[in-house]
Formats: structure tokens, sequence, C-alpha cells
């Protein structure tokens, strides 16, 4: 921003609209936090993602069970494993790929690096749709 003088208000840099238009991805990224993986070449494998999609999915709504939803992701993640990778980081990779609709959207707007391991994304999970009051 440039200021004209002491008592001016700001005004605003000039910027062309092909520059307005441009894509800015600095400063942008998921709310699980980079973790330290051992292995080389970590990526998730398709049918790792198929598997956790075909088998439970969550869609946020009212009648969902958020409970049974985490033990079923927890059963199906048990027999999928990386050398190198922890079972945290793996599963906390995951965990998005269980999410469809409602659910997919609240994870989107998680705060950026917010989550740092699975026990903190399953507690932060369970706050959303499993909150003290339905128990009430």
């Amino acid at each position: 921003m440039v200021v004209e003088g002491t008592s001016d208000l700001p005004v605003p840099d000039l910027q062309t609209m092909k520059e307005l238009c441009q894509p800015f991805l600095n400063g942008r990224g998921g709310s699980i936090a980079s973790i330290a993986i051992q292995a080389t070449n970590f990526g998730l494998k398709n049918d790792m993602i198929q598997q956790v999609q075909n088998s439970c999915q969550f869609h946020g709504l009212p009648c969902d069970d958020a409970n049974k939803h985490l033990d079923k992701f927890l059963h199906v993640t048990q027999s999928i494993k990386v050398n190198g990778v922890i079972d945290d980081a793996l599963r906390l990779y995951l965990f998005p790929h269980s999410l469809t609709h409602h659910a997919t959207s609240w994870f989107d707007r998680l705060p950026r690096n917010s989550i740092n391991t699975f026990d903190q994304m399953a507690k932060t999970f369970l706050e959303k749709y499993f909150p003290p009051s339905m128990v009430t």
C-alpha cells in the first residue's frame, strides 16, 4: 500500500486484472501438518484410498455415528502397512478419504496445519460429530 501523506488514507497498490486473476498458493495448505516419515518415496496408493472409501464413508449427517465410523476406520486401516511410515501418520493421511459430503466441508475448514496426530484428528472429529450435548 502507498501512503500519500500523513493524513491521507492508504491507496491500494494498483494491479492489472491479469495480476489479480493469478492463482495465489503461498500460505495455503491442508489442516494436517507435515509429519516426519522415514520412507524415501511415500505416497498414498490408490488401493489404500479405495479400501478406505469402499469400507467406511462418513457423511456428517445427524444420523451418522461418529464413534462407529472411527471404529470401522481403525479396523480397516490396521491392515494397511508401509515400510518407514508409522501407523499414526498413515491413518492421519488416510482419514480425509473416509469423509464425504458435509464431513469433507467441515474438514476443509479446519485451520491450516492444526492437526499433528491421529489422536488429535479423532478428538477434533468427535468434538464436531459427537459433542457432549448428544449424550444428554
